[in-house]
């Protein structure tokens, strides 16, 4: 501790007229005992030789008083070369550098309480070395401090200087295989391990970036140090390069996993967790499955900030094509569904599953207890809006089945005064694919009485009918 070394440097203090007369001392004892006169001679020369090396050394170096003023002094008017001149570090491996003398002046001025230790600690340093004593007590904490009055003892005289305590990074990496640089210079590579302790160091400000590659991402950790203040001077830097995972999802557990355009043989139950992966959007992840109306894959969606989970349940539909005979389904489920209704002959409907049948025959018994042959019931599809932006796809009951919001608008006479009258209906229509008849077929179609986050997107296909 400094303060051990202050009650024990305090004593040794001795000025140049103590050596000097030591000196003399010691030449009159060798001349009264010396029997030959170039021995005495030789005696004389050296002792001369002593006193004034030591009268010059003296009268160079700077006392404490000198040191304490001229640090002050730099301090106060940020002069990195006066500071330069009267530091030395305790370890001599570290080496002194103006950078982090400068960013020593920049935090020093920016911190009340590490300008105000600092200080003092040079004063009760200053009055200890000078046989006064501050009146701190035992349990001052002068291990805060990272720089400091020093002492250092020579055979014939001692010297002062302002002491630079060392820091050691003890940094550390969680996965193996990566990259350390201190400042932008490499201290730990991939094949060394996974920790290093780096040191001495000067106080100051020092960045640490650790870095892996791996297949799908580039992982980063940056941490920025104020090596400062600190009693121990031993610093722990824990690197996270583990990377970024996401959740894939699907509804089919054998759906498979392409990366970039490109599959990797492994499916989605497979592969649960992905990553590490680069949120910066240049990861694009697909689903594939094969389906017996052919292969399909789920919208291309790329990897972003703040994306935890991605669906990759394929379309139900292999393309265009695909796509159009969906639309081609609804619509003339529709057309169907009114003729059948205008002519009271349900036998016209064919693209319903038996409930949707049941539920036709129903509506056209209410339409022929309502309407009379001189008053009869009339409409006619005008078109659909189909949003594909909120179509679910799913596997149940060993059917594979599509939930898609349908806006139907028609004209009718189905009201109060008998009139013919526009009208926009919102269902959700859901259909089940037949595999015998390799062929979509609408299973129920259930009215929506809140649909206002519906047909806002780029997926709504519009269809009129003249």
């Amino acid at each position: 501790m400094i303060r051990d070394r202050i009650s024990k440097e305090a004593t040794s203090y001795v000025n140049v007229q103590v050596l000097k007369e030591h000196a003399m001392k010691f030449f009159k004892q060798v001349r009264g005992s010396a029997k030959n006169r170039k021995v005495v001679a030789a005696l004389a020369v050296i002792a001369v030789l002593v006193i004034v090396v030591t009268s010059l050394t003296f009268a160079a170096a700077d006392g404490p008083e000198e040191v304490v003023r001229k640090f002050e002094e730099a301090v106060y008017n940020n002069d990195v070369d006066v500071l330069e001149e009267i530091v030395s570090p305790d370890d001599d491996r570290m080496k002194i550098d103006r950078e982090h003398l400068a960013q020593f002046l920049e935090f020093i001025h920016g911190n009340d309480k590490y300008m105000e230790t600092t200080m003092s600690l040079l004063q009760y340093q200053l009055a200890a070395y000078q046989g006064n004593h501050m009146p701190y007590s035992d349990d001052y904490n002068y291990g805060q401090v990272d720089y400091y009055l020093k002492l250092e003892e020579g055979a014939l005289f001692d010297s002062y200087s302002i002491g630079v305590r060392p820091y050691f990074l003890h940094i550390k990496v969680g996965e193996s295989g990566g990259t350390v640089k201190v400042d932008g210079e490499e201290v730990l590579s991939s094949k060394q391990g996974g920790s290093k302790v780096l040191g001495p160091l000067m106080p100051g400000q020092y960045k640490v970036e650790g870095t892996k590659k791996y297949p799908y991402a580039l992982v980063k950790d940056v941490r920025e140090l104020d090596l400062f203040f600190d009693e121990q001077g031993q610093v722990k830097v824990d690197l996270d390069l583990t990377g970024t995972y996401i959740h894939l999802d699907s509804v089919f557990e054998d759906t498979r996993v392409i990366v970039n355009g490109e599959p990797i043989k492994k499916t989605v139950k497979e592969l649960q967790e992905f990553g590490p992966v680069s949120l910066d959007g240049s990861i694009t992840l697909q689903g594939e499955r094969k389906f017996p109306w052919g292969v399909t894959r789920s919208v291309k969606q790329k990897v972003t900030e703040d994306m935890t989970k991605v669906d990759l349940t394929p379309l139900p539909f292999a393309d265009k094509k695909g796509k159009d005979q969906i639309v081609k389904t609804i619509n003339t489920h529709i057309k169907q569904w009114v003729a059948a209704k205008v002519k009271h002959d349900p036998s016209g409907y064919t693209l319903g599953e038996d409930s949707m049948k049941k539920e036709l025959i129903r509506q056209i018994n209410s339409i022929k207890r309502r309407f009379s042959k001189s008053e009869p019931y009339m409409g006619v599809v005008l078109g659909t809006r189909i949003d594909f932006d909120n179509l679910t796809f799913t596997y149940e009951d060993d059917h594979y089945v599509i939930e898609i919001p349908v806006e139907f608008h028609s004209e009718n006479n189905n009201n109060f005064k008998k009139r013919m009258e526009e009208e926009f209906e919102t269902e959700m229509v859901t259909l089940r694919y037949d595999e015998k008849g390799k062929r979509w077929l609408v299973h129920s179609s259930e009215t929506i009485l809140f649909g206002s986050n519906y047909f806002q997107g780029k997926g709504v296909v519009k269809s009129e009918f003249k």
